[in-house]
C-alpha cells in the first residue's frame, strides 16, 4: 500500500477503491530537465502508481523557494530539486522542514563529494549543463550538415554552409570537411569533374566561403592507382590516366581562377596543416607565427591528407 506523503492537511483525499494521485514537485534554478528525467526514470519502477510531476524551474531567490515549498505543502507533495547554490539548498531545507514537506536533494551531496575529491569550489552557476547541452546539439547539427553535404550532395543547401570545398577526386575533401566540422563549421564539399559544370547554387555562395583544393599530378596519380588496386580495377582505367589527371587539374584551376576562389595545395600535408591554411584564407584564424629555428618538424601523429 502506498504511503501518503508526510505533511499537514494538504495531503490528497483518498476515496475507497480509488488509488491516490501523488504529487511530485521538480524544483530547479535552471530548466528542471535533469531532475525531471531522473524522477521519471525512477517512477518507471512503480507500476500502477498514479503520480503527477510538476516542474518548477528558474528558482533564483529564497522567495521562489518558499512559494515552491508552500505549493508542495498544499498538495501533500514531495520536492525533488537540483539547486546548485548552497544558499538556495539551505533555504529549501529550512523551509521544507518548517512545513514538513519531504525533499530530495539530487545535486547537493554530489557537489560536496566532488568538491572534496577535486579540491575545487563549484561555480554554483545555474544553467551550465543546459549551455553544454546546447553546444552539444549545435555540434551534432554541424556534423550532420557536413555529412549531408558531402561529395556534392544537397546542393540546395550550399548557401547555408560556412565553408565550401571544391576539388578533383582524391584531394581530401571529405576528411578535411569532417575535421573542420569538428571545429564547429558547417562544411560542404563539391567534386570537380572534368568537362562538367559545378552546381548552379555554388555561384550564389560568397567568394570568401569557397576554397579550391589542388594537388601535384604525380601524387594524385599515385593515390588513384592505389585506389584502383583497392577496388580491384585495371590500372589503365581513365581515372588513373596521366593525361586525364593533368586535364582535370587544369580544368579545376581554371574554374577556381575564373570564380576567384583561392587554391590550397594539399600535397603531402596533414589534415591539420591544410585546415590551418583554409581557416586563414577565409578569415577565421590569423596566420600562425613561424617556428623558431631548430624547432621545426612534424608531430608524431603527422599524416598526409592525401591518403
Amino acid at each position: 500500500m502506498a504511503r501518503p506523503a508526510s505533511g499537514g492537511g494538504g495531503a490528497p483525499t483518498v476515496r475507497r477503491g480509488v488509488p491516490p494521485v501523488h504529487q511530485v514537485m521538480v524544483a530547479s534554478d535552471a530548466t528542471g530537465h535533469t531532475a525531471e528525467v531522473v524522477v521519471r526514470a525512477a517512477l518507471v519502477q512503480f507500476r500502477g502508481a498514479k503520480v503527477q510531476v510538476h516542474v518548477r524551474s528558474q528558482l533564483r531567490t529564497v522567495g521562489d523557494v518558499r512559494r515552491c515549498v508552500r505549493e508542495a505543502h498544499q498538495v501533500g507533495g514531495l520536492i525533488v530539486h537540483t539547486l546548485v547554490s548552497a544558499e538556495m539548498r539551505s533555504a529549501m531545507l529550512t523551509e521544507a522542514r518548517a512545513q514538513r514537506v519531504p525533499t530530495i536533494d539530487l545535486l547537493g551531496p554530489l557537489l560536496l563529494r566532488l568538491e572534496d575529491l577535486l579540491a575545487l569550489q563549484p561555480l554554483a552557476k545555474p544553467g551550465l549543463f543546459r549551455d553544454m547541452d546546447a553546444e552539444y546539439r549545435r555540434r551534432f547539427e554541424v556534423m550532420d550538415f557536413t555529412v549531408r553535404h558531402d561529395d556534392g550532395q544537397g546542393a540546395e543547401g550550399l548557401l547555408q554552409a560556412d565553408l565550401v570545398l571544391v576539388g578533383v577526386s582524391r584531394t581530401s575533401k571529405t576528411p578535411l570537411s569532417m575535421f573542420l566540422a569538428w571545429r564547429g563549421l558547417r562544411v560542404a564539399n563539391v567534386p570537380i569533374v572534368h568537362g562538367l559544370p559545378l552546381p548552379e547554387e555554388l555561384t550564389r555562395v560568397s567568394v570568401r566561403k569557397v576554397i579550391g583544393l589542388t594537388i601535384k599530378p604525380e601524387r594524385l596519380l599515385e593515390l588513384r592507382r592505389s585506389r584502383l588496386q583497392q577496388m580491384e580495377t585495371p590500372p589503365k582505367f581513365p581515372y588513373a590516366d596521366v593525361r586525364q589527371i593533368w586535364a582535370e587539374l587544369e580544368y579545376a584551376r581554371d574554374l577556381c581562377g575564373r570564380a576567384g576562389w583561392p587554391l590550397v595545395d594539399v600535397t603531402d600535408k596533414s589534415v591539420e596543416e591544410v585546415a590551418a591554411e583554409v581557416l586563414v584564407l577565409v578569415g577565421i584564424e590569423q596566420p600562425a607565427r613561424r617556428p623558431e629555428p631548430g624547432r621545426a618538424g612534424l608531430p608524431p601523429t603527422w599524416r598526409r591528407t592525401s591518403e
